[in-house]
């Protein structure tokens, strides 16, 4: 998924369970999304609302979890499409690429004029991919399109994840904010992300709930930021099209030309 359910500091998000339907999965199952918006730390400038999705009740196996994340490509396309937003991040795992390539750049393609709104998020394990050039092939065209690509970091030190970093080469990366409160402490992770070839500058520091968080973040150098003390998630804005209402005679007409 986009992110673990602990990753979420808000109760903001909407029931999804459209998004992948399993007969054997517990009724009070779900997927749930919400918008992080991401700003830029030294000027307060908005650069993208992350759709950030995850899954109470299960586990989504790998075919699961790309049904879910091309789902939600989709509907960030719509947002984009309806201005919704301005802007808009999505996350997509390796395993969602290696398997459903096609399906993946045949959804950029059919909304080609609002790829330079969009942003992706890759995350997952290299050890698992069978055919890391089908990712790798991926990321080439993305940037092709002109789109930006990151990476996620989820390992507990940045140098566990060296090898999907040289794969991504990511323009940037998201990580979670330190949980010491020692200004030391966040300036080795900085300095192990630039000992990664990461660029200060372009790193999303997440999970800033207080002051004293965000102060630490501007302190040490991180460029981007989410979480509570930058701006609050937000739910998904509805995308539903509300019913056209027919004239009477029309609506009478529809209803004699299909009745037997």
């Amino acid at each position: 998924m986009s992110g673990e359910k602990g990753d979420t500091h808000t109760g903001a998000g909407w029931p999804a369970v459209t998004l992948s339907l399993d007969r054997n999965r517990p009724g009070d199952a779900s997927v749930r999304a919400a918008m992080w918006p991401t700003f830029k730390l030294d000027t307060d400038e908005r650069w993208f609302d992350e759709l950030y999705v995850w899954t109470e009740g299960f586990q989504p196996g790998t075919m699961q979890r790309a049904r879910i994340q091309l789902n939600a490509l989709e509907k960030a396309f719509v947002l984009l499409e309806r201005e919704k937003v301005r802007r808009i991040g999505v996350t997509l795992s390796f395993g969602t690429i290696e398997r459903c390539l096609d399906l993946v750049t045949d959804a950029f393609d059919a909304h080609r004029f609002h790829t330079h709104r969009i942003v992706v998020l890759l995350r997952g394990q290299l050890d698992r991919l069978r055919s890391p050039y089908r990712v790798k092939g991926c990321i080439d065209w993305l940037r092709s399109q002109q789109i930006p690509v990151g990476y996620r970091l989820s390992a507990p030190r940045v140098s566990m994840e060296m090898r999907a970093i040289d794969l991504v080469q990511p323009d940037f990366a998201k990580l979670l904010a330190p949980t010491s409160r020692r200004p030391e402490f966040w300036e080795d992770v900085l300095l192990e992300a630039r000992a990664a070839g990461l660029r200060a500058e372009r790193l999303i520091v997440a999970g800033i709930e207080t002051a004293e968080q965000r102060a630490l973040a501007v302190q040490v150098g991180f460029g981007f930021a989410q979480g509570s003390a930058i701006r609050p998630a937000y739910d998904p804005p509805s995308i539903r099209t509300p019913p056209t209402l027919s004239p009477p005679g029309e609506a009478q007409a529809a209803t004699d030309e299909t009745r037997p």
